[in-house]
């Protein structure tokens, strides 16, 4: 292989970075519907926290200790609920770096393209140019037109 690199070369590179970019932004998604479910569930369990309270009536001290340990079990769940929250949020930051630097890497590889291109197109206007004196004047007038 010469040193510049080969189309079918550039052809597979870019075809795997934007199947990475693809996969990176599917996993962001992922991680943003994980975190919207776990805030959703963290403020049901909060809801239901809150509507726990005494209530008044005949039977009010088993009401009490019955408020009191649901209060208590929907407390622990709510501090469950609010960790894996976090752990969400932690997940979605993680999926938007790296679909940020699948972006990166397939915006490389394209650049990488555009530069062997050129280079090809430079090359064929030099040995245009270089060529015997009917092709040179083909050659001016490719210049002359871009």
């Amino acid at each position: 292989m010469t040193a510049r690199r080969s189309a079918k070369k550039l052809g597979r590179m870019l075809r795997v970075r934007s199947l990475q970019l693809d996969l990176a932004r599917a996993e962001q998604v992922q991680a943003a519907e994980r975190a919207s479910s776990a805030r959703a569930l963290a403020d049901r369990i909060e809801a239901l926290r809150q509507d726990v309270a005494p209530r008044e009536g005949v039977n009010q001290g088993l009401s009490l200790f019955a408020a009191a340990h649901y209060r208590d079990r929907l407390a622990r769940t709510q501090i469950e609920a609010q960790r894996r929250l976090q752990f969400a949020h932690q997940q979605l930051d993680q999926a938007r770096d790296a679909a940020n630097a699948a972006k990166r890497d397939h915006g490389v590889v394209e650049k990488l393209i555009e530069r062997e291109l050129e280079a090809r197109a430079a090359a064929a206007r030099k040995a245009l140019e270089d060529a015997p004196n009917p092709t040179r004047a083909l050659a001016r007038t490719l210049l002359k037109s871009g």
